[in-house]
């Protein structure tokens, strides 16, 4: 190759550099019948269309790059990330495995080649790349996150959960909040680090009721009963703005159940009275209200009651904790429902004696609870916060007056993609039903 013809491939690099992309362009056009040069005019005048968004243009060029010349990992790179861009993953994955034959150094060949292996499901072929990915370079915590899709798609949840733990721990300092670098140290079984979290946070604010609640979830202290009032409102008040997308996002289930059960379980439409206890911003509500005659609203956090009266479904919303709203109540419901608001509450005794008075005889209650699958116990507070239910402890609250109508076992909702398991139950109150005057 002449002096003169590198010099010329140079400047088209030089031009490409700078950001001069027409002048670029057409130097590498110039070089493309040159025996020696073409093949990386091709190349490097297709990655200069593909970021032009010229895909059509560019794809072809870069084929005919590779097939002139195998041996460059960085050609292959680029026609892997041209392919993925135009939703071709099988040429994409092809393209990318080659990159990394060649050069099986670069960790971002390997995160790559998993995501187009993901967006084809295949996560077996995917774990051992972004293991790979993940071993070349421990502080990425984009192959931690494609690694846990990867384990996800193949059923293994909690190596997924404890995979998503390690990406929130691999993010730059100042990244992710503290919570979830603190129960991220929990999923990997880093108890005492999460404790000196809380602890840590107690120290420079003392009596903050998150940290206080966390420290007890982390083993650090004493489990309450329940959490703490202002633990509870202060949570929901900083969520309240963004409640609804980020349960969609979680896929709570809750509102689909309610529905479904509703349709099956319910009498005649628009016909009782129904009470939605923890509403939130009124995603149970929606379903109860083609069944209510009257429809009662009842929240801890006043974030969340501002969301539920812009939609203008309830009749009525009262701000107060669950337990104290029972006891002071002065009527009684035929329908109460209350999703997502038990894992707030550890002892569910009390509870479930001031559910039977309010719920008229005949009514129903519909509830679901995060499961205590093991542990001998009632309850018992975990790491992310909320409390877990066995199953036997169920048992126990529903034959004091209650006759079980249905009762599903299924996730929650998830948790780093990783669903949670629950309960949920629809229970009629035993005696006789006088609905009349509804």
């Amino acid at each position: 190759m002449a002096a003169s013809d590198e010099e010329r491939l140079r400047r088209a690099l030089r031009l490409h550099l700078a950001g001069e992309a027409d002048a670029a362009e057409r130097a590498y056009r110039a070089l493309l019948d040159d025996p020696a040069l073409g093949a990386a005019a091709r190349h490097w005048l297709g990655f200069l269309l593909s970021q032009r968004d010229r895909l059509d243009e560019a794809l072809p060029l870069l084929e005919q790059a590779v097939a002139a010349e195998d041996g460059h990992a960085e050609w292959h790179f680029n026609l892997g990330l041209a392919c993925a861009r135009q939703g071709q993953a099988e040429a994409a994955a092809a393209a990318l495995r080659r990159a990394t034959e060649l050069d099986p150094s670069r960790y971002f060949y390997w995160t790559n080649l998993g995501a187009q292996l993901l967006r084809l499901a295949r996560g077996s072929d995917a774990e051992p790349a972004l293991r790979q990915a993940a071993r070349l370079d421990p502080d990425c915590p984009d192959a931690f996150y494609l690694l846990t899709q990867a384990l996800l798609q193949q059923g293994r949840h909690d190596e997924a959960r404890r995979c998503n733990a390690q990406g929130v721990l691999a993010e730059p300092p100042g990244k992710m909040p503290p919570i979830a670098q603190a129960q991220a140290l929990c999923e990997l079984g880093r108890m005492e680090e999460a404790r000196a979290m809380a602890e840590d946070w107690l120290r420079r604010q003392p009596d903050h009721p998150v940290a206080s609640h966390l420290l007890a979830a982390f083993g650090g202290a004493e489990a309450p009963k329940a959490c703490a009032e202002m633990y509870v409102g202060s949570a929901f008040d900083a969520a309240s703005r963004s409640f609804d997308d980020d349960l969609a996002r979680l896929r709570y289930s809750g509102p689909q159940w309610l529905a479904d059960c509703l349709l099956r379980q319910a009498p005649a439409p628009k016909s009782l009275s129904a009470l939605d206890l923890g509403c939130g911003t009124g995603l149970a509500g929606e379903r109860l209200l083609p069944y209510a005659l009257r429809l009662d609203g009842v929240d801890l956090s006043a974030g969340m009651l501002m969301q539920a009266q812009a939609k203008g479904i309830y009749d009525r919303l009262a701000q107060a904790e669950l337990r104290a709203f029972l006891r002071s109540a002065k009527m009684s419901w035929q329908l109460i429902a209350c999703l997502d608001t038990l894992p707030y509450l550890g002892d569910l005794d009390n509870v479930f004696d001031w559910l039977a008075r309010r719920t008229e005889a005949g009514g129903l209650l519909l509830f679901c609870v995060e499961s205590l699958i093991d542990g001998g116990v009632d309850y018992a507070l975990h790491h992310s916060g909320r409390y877990r239910h066995a199953p036997s402890y169920l048992d126990r609250l529903l034959s004091e007056g209650w006759r079980v109508l249905e009762r599903t076992a299924m996730p929650v909702r998830d948790e780093a993609g990783c669903p949670v398991a629950g309960e949920f139950i629809c229970a009629r109150r035993l005696g006789k039903a006088n609905f009349d005057q509804f």
